[in-house]
């Protein structure tokens, strides 16, 4: 290895403190590099790791070396995007996440750093900057806290200017070259939006590709000429795919008919090339076009894993990626394009663990009540042994709009070498798999997709590897409902439940939920009214005398999205019947965990209930 990259792999390798080697402390202080974002000369890469305990905005060259620390916010930071034609970073940070984002000015050398935005009662959703890095794009909600309106900023003067007013949850996507056209979602619900163009001197937005349905876009970004906006969506079909829409009369065409969805893309700077993620399988496969010709560019060799974009440098020329896989964790690639060539930048620290002890999932399918077949993600300890003895943490994603997909994540990791499977299901109403399959669990539909859930147990019965008599269900935010749910309605199939920051009743979840979410969630979950009785019915707070196993909830005091009361519910109604629960509130957390010492904390507690509840004292932990 070469001695810079040797330098990369040292900042971002010790753990906090020392530890032994194998334990939860350590496999957790493996690190990262994430959200990369490159400079207009192509020279540096800005990244975020959290070597610090929270993640912090680093810089280093692109083609390795020492990285410098950038911010030090005391709660780290959320997004940063290089400006196109400065040497600047915008960064976007929040307090102990509460999500009342703001925007940042952080000078490349990181000497400087002042506020753009600066009231701590708003949220601040980026969009992007201008194609002359003169000003930026974004929504927020300064006008009323149920509402965001599209924004154009001058980044010297820090002057805001509304030019899109709506009452509706809208985003800024994409801004013309000459500043003159806004291309701005709204949402009607995480599937559903409505597209607009906006006139930034008039401030009238005119609605194209209506429909009938629901219809998500990805809006990429205006053409050079900006006679063109090109998009991802699904609209009129299954998968999110290409599309290119005339600006002027609003026809769309499409440029690919694939069975799978756009994850992601972005326009060079230049506009002659578009690079996009596809989703295969949970993968995210990289594709780079020609944006005049719509033929593939020559690519060098990457390892398999999930491609993230980082950017393109100002001539085009380099676009800086990361990679993540089940057994890989993040780090910062920069592509040579005009070589084919491909530059690793960062070498992240797996903090002394031998890679070689990672274990890949297996995709497996299982039929569940109606014969359709559930994507799964199977996670064994090497060389599991066939006699039915291993304890199993059945994990539920979020959302419920999105995808269990083979990110590395350390948890996993973690519990399968001390000897636990893990299997993580994509329950109908998950995405990737279609419109169709994604709507599969939308209002009294909810119960559907707990029967999935209840299939993977009946699955996991017939494995020769797995205990059906320890299954554990695991889940955050709609996998922490999903969590509660099955503890009470199915409660002969699980020995223990873990649920991070999930809500437990629909309609208290609804009516203290952030304000702008509300209508968002009715629109999946059902109205608090009309759908009263079947909130009743399938609330977990509801039916908490059903509930058996003992219980482990995590929550952040300051969690906007799934309110504090929500864990403290179903906590104290356990108590009250004399159940087994514990709890754990983090003071200064949101809706996740965004500090390592939170982390450790969160995950250690859980490993010591598991042990507690499901008796694997005795599991080796395979570590010497």
């Amino acid at each position: 290895m070469r001695p810079v990259a040797i330098f990369v792999q040292l900042i971002l390798s010790s753990p906090l403190v020392a530890d032994e080697p194998g334990t939860l402390h350590q496999y957790l202080s493996a690190r990262g590099a994430v959200g990369t974002t490159i400079s207009p000369s192509g020279n540096d890469v800005a990244f975020q790791t959290d070597i610090t305990g929270v993640n912090q905005v680093w810089r280093v060259s692109s083609k390795s070396g020492w990285p410098d620390q950038l911010t030090f916010f005391p709660g780290g930071v959320a997004n940063a995007v290089w400006s196109p034609s400065r040497d600047e970073i915008l960064v976007v940070a929040d307090k102990d996440g509460d999500q009342k984002y703001q925007f940042f000015r952080v000078r490349a050398d990181g000497a400087e750093t002042s506020p753009l935005t600066a009231d701590p009662k708003v949220q601040h959703q980026w969009g992007g900057w201008s194609h002359d890095g003169k000003s930026i794009f974004y929504s927020a909600n300064s006008r009323d806290e149920r509402y965001f309106d599209c924004y154009l900023m001058d980044v010297d003067s820090k002057r805001p200017r509304r030019v899109f007013e709506k009452d509706a949850v809208l985003s800024a996507s994409a801004l013309s070259r000459d500043g003159k056209t806004l291309a701005a979602l709204a949402m009607r619900s995480e599937v559903n939006y409505d597209l607009y163009l906006v006139d930034t001197a008039t401030g009238k937005g005119r609605e194209v590709a209506r429909h009938k349905g629901d219809a998500k876009f990805l809006v990429i970004g205006f053409a050079a000429s900006g006679q063109s906006l090109y998009l991802a969506t699904d609209l009129g079909r299954e998968f999110v795919n290409l599309a290119r829409m005339d600006v002027t009369t609003g026809e769309l065409k499409f440029l690919q008919d694939e069975k799978h969805d756009i994850a992601n893309a972005l326009f060079s700077p230049d506009g002659n090339l578009l690079a996009f993620t596809t989703n295969r399988d949970g993968y995210e496969e990289l594709t780079i076009w020609d944006a005049r010709t719509h033929q593939p560019v020559k690519l060098p060799k990457l390892p398999h894993a999930m491609v993230a974009l980082g950017g393109f440098s100002a001539d085009g020329k380099q676009l800086a990626v990361s990679l993540n896989g089940p057994t890989l964790t993040d780090d910062v690639w920069v592509l040579d394009l005009p070589a084919a060539r491909a530059t690793q930048v960062t070498f992240s620290s797996l903090a002394g663990i031998d890679p070689k002890t990672f274990v890949d999932p297996m995709l497996i399918r299982y039929k569940t009540f109606d014969d359709r077949e559930i994507p799964a993600l199977l996670y064994l300890p090497k060389d599991a042994p066939k006699d039915r003895s291993l304890p199993v943490l059945l994990c539920i994603h979020g959302g419920p709009e999105i995808q269990e997909q083979p990110y590395f994540f350390a948890p996993y990791q973690y519990f399968v070498r001390r000897g636990y499977a893990v299997i993580t299901p994509n329950i109908r109403g998950s995405s990737g798999y279609g419109k169709a399959y994604l709507a599969l669990d939308n209002g009294r539909k909810r119960w559907d997709a707990l029967k999935d859930i209840a299939a993977a147990v009946d699955w996991i019965g017939t494995h020769p590897s797995l205990d059906k008599k320890r299954v554990a269900v695991f889940g955050a935010s709609y996998g922490g409902f999903a969590t509660l749910a099955m503890l009470a309605h199915y409660p002969d199939l699980f020995v223990a439940g873990v649920d991070f920051y999930g809500f437990a009743d629909f309609k208290t979840f609804l009516e203290n939920t952030a304000p702008y979410r509300r209508p968002l969630r009715i629109a999946e979950y059902g109205d608090p009214v009309k759908d009263a009785a079947f909130f009743d019915e399938i609330s977990p707070a509801r039916h908490v005398n059903k509930i058996k196993a003992p219980l482990f909830v995590l929550q952040g005091a300051n969690d906007p999205i799934v309110p504090a009361f929500e864990s403290e519910q179903i906590v104290k109604k356990i108590k009250a019947k004399g159940g087994t629960v514990q709890y754990l509130l983090l003071p200064d957390e949101g809706h996740g965990l965004a500090r390592l010492s939170n982390r450790i904390k969160a995950f250690g507690e859980m490993e010591q209930f598991l042990d507690r509840v499901l008796s694997t004292k005795k599991i080796s932990t395979g570590a010497k």
